[in-house]
């Protein structure tokens, strides 16, 4: 039971990671369909990331290499350390799923922190738009930042996922591993269990 629920809990973790992924590439560089310039990218004073549109036309300006690269990574990095979970849980490799809990908890650490200076670059850009007439790029020109709050969102929650998988296969471990009726112990076996908990990590090191 406790490895069903881990598992949902990775998959739908899983799910948020590629969302993030497909986010970021599509953010990462300038795009533009019709008589919205390219150029509007490079005027000075501009503040990325930032999309303008009008009517069916937009041109978006991409997050910073830097941010963009940052949550690439966090979240591929996210990705291999979840998969490497699953695969760790099902081979009963108890020292590499440990090590697996505590990459993907730090790993989840960095995405939170991520999702900040994220967030903080859409404040700017918010004020940005809430200061600057559009019309003089094109008539009837606005902001739409919905796109850039959906990649915030999703990272943060990708970020929360992280962590919180990590904290219920930690919670879990011992269910996993020794199976769910190992808590059904009668009362004079509770040192057989401590003693159990205690010897693997040593036994299985050796067996990565």
């Amino acid at each position: 039971m406790s490895k069903a629920k881990l598992m949902v809990v990775l998959v739908l973790n899983i799910i948020l990671t590629i969302a993030v992924l497909g986010f970021s590439f599509t953010q990462a560089r300038i795009s533009t369909n019709g008589s919205l310039s390219e150029s509007l990218c490079s005027e000075q004073g501009v503040v990325t990331p930032i999309r303008i549109e009008s009517g069916s036309t937009y041109a978006m300006c991409p997050w910073s290499e830097k941010q963009s690269a940052i949550r690439i990574l966090i979240d591929a990095l996210g990705f291999i350390a979840i998969i490497c979970l699953i695969v760790f849980m099902f081979k009963a490799k108890r020292f590499s799923f440990i090590f697996a809990i505590v990459l993907l908890f730090v790993i989840g650490g960095f995405g939170g922190y991520s999702s900040v200076i994220d967030g903080l670059a859409i404040k700017n850009t918010k004020s940005y738009c809430d200061n600057t007439n559009f019309d003089m790029v094109l008539e009837g020109s606005q902001c739409q930042l919905k796109y850039f709050y959906g990649t915030v969102a999703l990272n943060f929650g990708s970020s929360l996922f992280m962590l919180l998988s990590s904290i219920l296969a930690l919670k879990y471990r011992s269910r996993i591993f020794n199976g769910d009726h190992h808590h059904h112990h009668h009362h004079h076996d509770h040192d057989e269990a401590k003693d159990d908990e205690k010897t693997p990590i040593i036994s299985s090191s050796n067996s990565i």
